[in-house]
């Protein structure tokens, strides 16, 4: 078996692995370095990233389903 290459993933890659593979710690480790880059983001537990991930899903299906709603009206 292969072993991903975190480093090289992107933050949205690498957060879509880490939702599929959710007992990889070294995946969910990278992914927490990789935020910490970001400013003001800390992770200080799992159960915070957990939260900081489905929020910025949730913000991306409340755009998604923006925009689906506009190009629909728009018909």
């Amino acid at each position: 078996m292969t072993k991903a290459n975190f480093q090289a993933m992107t933050k949205q890659e690498l957060r879509a692995y880490v939702l599929e593979h959710r007992d990889d710690q070294e995946a969910f480790h990278a992914l927490t370095d990789k935020l910490r880059e970001e400013p003001g983001i800390e992770i200080t537990s799992t159960e915070q990233m957990h939260e900081l991930i489905e929020a910025r899903l949730d913000e991306a299906d409340v755009k998604s389903t923006s925009r689906r709603r506009s190009s629909i009206e728009g018909y």
